[in-house]
């Protein structure tokens, strides 16, 4: 059972200065327990962040403005000191590099991991081979690479190859697919029109799987559980200006659905529960679409498609945190054409702790409640949980519920704590 839902988005500008935005990725770098903003903007050769003061109000700070043409980034503690360092694709430079952290934030120390080499467009953290450091996923979109760098915990990298060329390698993603414990990869390349699973043996020796070929150009995957049956599907953006999803039968054999067929030069895609109806959600940023967009699951993997944001001239990446801690998921945006690094508040609407709610009309909106919640004491309230069961307000867990009133299922909502 679910209702409609549209949420409401408020938007935040961090940056309107950021040279060719590329990524914006949500990220405490700084240890003080709020998200802060990691970016690289391709076409003003630059690394940055900013720091968020736990009010949303956001601080810029350069790590390099010299990388020339970075693309890919990510933080993450590469030297097993407990803070954040970062590491960088620089396509331009053909370089991949990494940030040492000092403890502070400064970024002083540049490690390059490998030069000359592809160049490299795309970067993601993974303990591939489960011996407690963070190896490196990337790709080469003109080289066709597809590998992993294991990281020796001294932070010596050896090159391993995944796939030796897939014409216009894109992403790689990190997933158990298989359900056996150790992590496999899933990965796309645009110029191949392919996405495919590449199948870990338990000592990173991979057998590659096909999950699709001849769709649009994919060029960003995202991993979960779409349709909730316990295996793990797959979401894609295409450059042809698609978004799909690819559902697991349970033995690693995909189905593609189209959500969206016109978001023209789709080029980022997460999959994840926006409105915390239970049911996971697709969010997308296309660069010729200038738009952001979210599809709203319906619990049966029908997608009603909603506009995070239009006119965010040149959309390239977007991701969902977050990012106020008020319970609900916020999105972050860069946009390379408008030079925007930006968020949207959800204003998912809440009800207030330790509130007696009075429920008679239906609120088409599932609502979030943190802390106790009750309803008056009258026959005509019911609240039945996720499965049908008949529950108790003063007795519910975190979970999704449905209100009553009436012989009518009047609200959903979902309690976090």
């Amino acid at each position: 059972m679910s209702l409609p839902a549209q949420l409401n988005w408020v938007e935040h500008m961090v940056s309107d200065s950021f040279n060719g935005a590329w990524y914006a990725l949500p990220i405490d770098l700084d240890g003080d327990d709020d998200f802060d903003i990691l970016g690289s903007a391709y076409d003003g050769h630059c690394v940055s962040w900013w720091e968020n003061d736990g009010s949303q109000n956001f601080t810029a700070h350069t790590i390099c403005d010299n990388f020339l043409g970075p693309k890919g980034i990510c933080g993450v503690d590469l030297d097993g000191d407990t803070d954040i360092d970062v590491v960088c694709a620089g396509f331009l430079c053909d370089t991949l590099a990494w940030w040492e952290n000092d403890g502070n934030q400064n970024f002083s120390s540049h490690h390059t991991i490998v030069a000359n080499w592809g160049p490299p467009n795309y970067v993601f953290p993974t303990d591939l081979d489960l011996d407690n450091d963070m190896d490196l996923l990337v790709t080469s979109c003109q080289a066709g690479k597809m590998v992993w760098f294991e990281n020796d915990g001294n932070q010596s990298f050896t090159e391993r190859t995944i796939k030796p060329y897939l014409q216009g390698a894109a992403c790689l993603i990190p997933v158990d697919i298989d359900g056996d414990t150790d992590i496999d990869v899933i990965g796309a390349g645009p110029g191949s029109t392919m996405i495919l699973w590449f199948e870990n043996n338990g000592s990173q020796s991979f057998t590659e799987h096909i999950v699709s070929a001849g769709w649009g150009y994919p060029n960003f995957l995202a991993a979960e559980d779409i349709d909730n049956d316990g295996d793990t599907d797959i979401a894609a953006a295409s450059c042809a200006g698609q978004i799909a999803w690819f559902e697991n039968a349970g033995d690693q054999s995909f189905t593609r659905h189209i959500i969206d067929p016109n978001f023209y030069q789709a080029r980022s895609v997460r999959a994840i529960d926006l409105n915390a109806d239970g049911y996971v959600d697709i969010v997308g940023a296309a660069k010729m679409s200038h738009a952001i967009r979210w599809y709203q699951n319906d619990g049966n993997q029908t997608f009603t498609q909603y506009s995070i944001v239009d006119g965010f001239l040149g959309a390239n990446h977007v991701c969902v945190e977050d990012l106020d801690d008020d319970g609900d998921c916020d999105v972050v945006g860069a946009a390379m054409g408008a030079d925007k690094v930006t968020w949207w508040e959800n204003q998912l609407i809440g009800v207030e702790e330790n509130d007696t709610n009075i429920v008679k009309e239906i609120q088409y909106l599932p609502t979030i409640i943190s802390g106790p919640f009750s309803l008056p004491k009258q026959k005509l309230y019911n609240i039945y949980d996720i499965t049908g069961k008949k529950v108790e307000s003063e007795h519910l867990t975190p979970g999704i519920y449905f209100i009553e009133y009436d012989t009518r299922i009047v609200r959903k909502f979902v309690k976090i704590r």
